[in-house]
């Protein structure tokens, strides 16, 4: 009987250790799951996602292989449009912007991910999701969630910040501006008092994109109390929706714009260039001033943007400054089209990035490299590459990342750009030169049907072209009561009144409930 019990034994134990060795086998003679998805690139640095050292390491965990197609920022919106043709979408479209409501909603060309966060296949970003309080954000008019969030929540109040040479203020005895008056004579000064000492007329008093709030030219409107948005809608403190625009501020901002143009203290390019040219005037080191999101970490170089410093938002007489006030919000991370081949293999691709250790090495750097564990769990940056080299081997903010504000401060130091941002925030917040509601309450967290949503979309391409257009008219030829005319006649005609009665109908429902 001994016999019999030790043979059965021992045959139990040899088919388990085959059982063992074949599935061994099977696991690494297995071939990767092949998944293929469009990904967003910014426009200024070069990444080569398919060879990205982050996501070999995110396929050996999970057995998952994806094939990128990057597009560029300035592509991104007409590459989308094009890539959700029925029959041809990609498995899953990561990060940049995506209209859920439209692909979601009304289409029906993304998944509904809320069944599999039920069936525990998302346990790292479902559990923060939820921990959150933040699903209501990422919940689209139907009810479903189509999209899988991304959030850095790190109390940043606004975009881009003012930065002025404070070499040349030394080199030329100038005191920092505070008013526009002020900012306009340091401007000439910087213009025709050589403060680079070259001998040479080359110098560029101010620098600025067109149409955004990081390094264009929307920011300075805040020097004549206009929070201008990309949006073009703001707050007031009573709760009406405005059209910026319209406001009386805009064409007096556009007249002193005007005065700089012709004196060649703003750069003409300004109406045309894009950031990397931007970027490449400002590095030159023969700028005055800018508008940018900090100096470290970014596409200045740090000898260059060490000649800078913060400036205050310059005021006119009888106004405070007002930039548009940023807020903790959830952009685009990830969607699955439904042309996805493999849905369970991509969410397990997608959720091994938000495990904590492999999210945070896709923002700062392999660990025991630019990135450490401490002791008390948390980790810290060590130092940050120069000249965005981390995108060499991690896709920064081009990757996977939710971190609400308690869970982030939990497992992470604040790299040292990141307290630099931080700071100026800080200091934007204290001068009281932020607008006081939010127009992020408008644009990203008061829900909107699908109707509401598809109308903003048509309207503020309209509206867009109008201002852009019209900007630079009054920018290069000068302000007048025509032009004032003609500009207000336009926006009508392009439907800012519906836009900002859309916009207000928003509010008013969002502060209901």
């Amino acid at each position: 009987m001994k016999k019999v019990c030790c043979l059965g034994l021992l045959m139990c134990l040899c088919l388990c250790l085959c059982s063992g060795c074949s599935r061994q086998e099977n696991v690494a003679g297995n071939e990767p799951v092949q998944l293929n998805v469009l990904q967003y690139e910014l426009e200024n640095v070069a990444v080569d996602f398919n060879n990205l050292w982050y996501y070999g390491e995110i396929e050996s965990q999970t057995g998952v292989h994806v094939a990128f197609e990057d597009v560029k920022d300035s592509e991104w919106d007409s590459r989308v449009s094009l890539a959700m043709g029925k029959g041809s979408m990609p498995d899953m479209i990561l990060r940049g912007s995506l209209d859920i409501e439209e692909y979601g909603v009304s289409r029906h060309l993304l998944i509904p991910l809320e069944p599999y966060m039920e069936q525990g296949l998302l346990p790292n970003y479902t559990a923060r999701m939820e921990a959150s309080g933040l699903r209501e954000q990422m919940t689209a008019s139907d009810g479903h969630i189509y999209e899988l969030g991304f959030l850095i929540s790190q109390g940043v109040n606004t975009n881009g910040h003012f930065f002025i040479n404070h070499s040349w203020l030394e080199a030329l005895s100038l005191p920092v501006p505070q008013t526009v008056e002020e900012l306009t004579e340091t401007l000439r000064h910087f213009r025709d008092d050589d403060p680079n000492g070259n001998g040479i007329s080359d110098e560029i008093p101010m620098e600025f994109t067109l149409d955004d709030n990081i390094t264009g030219i929307y920011n300075v409107f805040s020097f004549f109390g206009l929070a201008l948005n990309e949006d073009y809608v703001t707050v007031l403190p009573d709760g009406t929706v405005c059209f910026a625009p319209l406001e009386p501020a805009f064409l007096e901002t556009a007249r002193w714009l005007h005065e700089l143009y012709k004196e060649h203290l703003l750069d003409v390019d300004f109406i045309s260039q894009g950031s990397n040219i931007w970027a490449a005037k400002v590095n030159t080191g023969n700028v005055g001033m800018f508008s940018y999101w900090r100096l470290q970490n970014t596409a200045l170089r740090p000898e260059i943007a060490q000649a800078y410093q913060l400036l205050i938002p310059v005021h006119t007489d009888g106004r405070k400054a007002c930039l548009p006030r940023n807020m903790d919000i959830i952009e685009f991370g990830a969607a699955l089209t439904t042309d996805n081949r493999d849905v369970e293999a991509s969410l397990r691709w997608l959720d091994a990035q938000f495990e904590t250790e492999n999210m945070l090495v896709s923002q700062n750097g392999k660990v025991g490299d630019t990135l450490k564990k401490r002791g008390d769990g948390r980790y810290e940056v060590v130092y940050v590459p120069e000249n965005n080299e981390l995108y060499q081997t991690v896709p920064v903010i081009c990757g996977q990342f939710f971190a609400p504000e308690t869970y982030y401060a939990s497992v992470y130091v604040p790299a040292e750009h990141r307290l630099e941002k931080a700071g100026y925030c800080s200091a934007y917040e204290n001068a009281g030169v932020l607008e006081p509601v939010s127009c992020k309450l408008l644009t990203t967290v008061a829900p909107r049907t699908a109707d509401e949503d598809r109308q903003l979309i048509k309207l503020k391409r309209r509206l867009k072209a109008v201002v852009d257009e019209q900007l630079v008219n009054l920018v290069t030829q000068g302000v007048t009561e025509e032009s004032g005319r003609i500009l207000t006649e336009q926006l009508k005609a392009a439907g800012c009144d519906e836009y900002t009665a859309i916009y207000q109908n928003l509010y008013d429902r969002y502060r209901k409930e």
